[in-house]
């Protein structure tokens, strides 16, 4: 590989890291804002909004889940099993991950429902959904960039790469990207409130 085909694959290695890891935090910060927000109304310190823990919801469930895993098993899983043996245990299981977190999102909007429908135990339902859901995220996104992503740095190629930088660059955050339209810019105000101060620089990009 000559020193021009060497940058060009570090490039394109940087950018599609860069917008997985990326990703990754947007979708941590928006579930850690979710928990925050259900461990008030657990305390009463406020009234129930289920417009916004329906926005919520809805972030995970069409972009993380609709975008993000489904690139990740196309582009990362895919060709790292076609270079290397090495970590396919850790892939079936993430893979098999992506498949429970689509079902778990489909749990968590049926025990909203519950809860805004009055059930005695709706909010401490919602809330173990959230927890669970939560928890497999936390670890699912350690592990991919704990194993997976340092697998890919040894045994990718530069078409590889290439391929998968083009892919993830052209997903379109609706909350956190700078197309993001105004509903989802208050959204993303409001969520600002409800995280610790270190991460509110993700919410509050510059003009917002």
């Amino acid at each position: 590989m000559t020193s021009v085909d060497a940058h060009a694959a570090r490039a394109s290695r940087d950018r599609a890291v860069a917008v997985i890891q990326a990703e990754h935090r947007a979708l941590g910060t928006v579930v850690a804002a979710l928990q925050r927000l259900l461990s008030d109304l657990q305390q009463g310190l406020i009234e129930p909004d289920y417009r916004l823990l329906a926005a919520m919801l809805y972030y995970i469930e069409s972009f993380p889940e609709r975008q993000h895993h489904p690139k990740e098993d196309e582009y990362l899983f895919k060709a790292l099993r076609a270079r290397t043996r090495e970590g396919s245990a850790e892939l079936d299981e993430l893979q098999g991950e992506h498949v429970r977190s689509g079902q778990l999102m489909g749990y968590l909007a049926q025990t909203l429902v519950r809860y805004q429908g009055g059930a005695p135990d709706g909010l401490a339902t919602f809330i173990a959904a959230v927890d669970a859901y939560a928890a497999l995220l936390g670890d699912h996104m350690r592990k991919e960039e704990g194993v997976i992503l340092p697998l890919a740095d040894a045994h990718l190629t530069e078409s590889d790469w290439s391929a998968m930088a083009v892919a993830f660059t052209e997903n379109r955050d609706p909350l956190f990207g700078a197309e993001a339209g105004q509903e989802m810019r208050r959204l993303r105000r409001r969520i600002a409130n409800l995280v610790p101060r270190k991460l509110q620089s993700l919410l509050r990009p510059e003009g917002d």
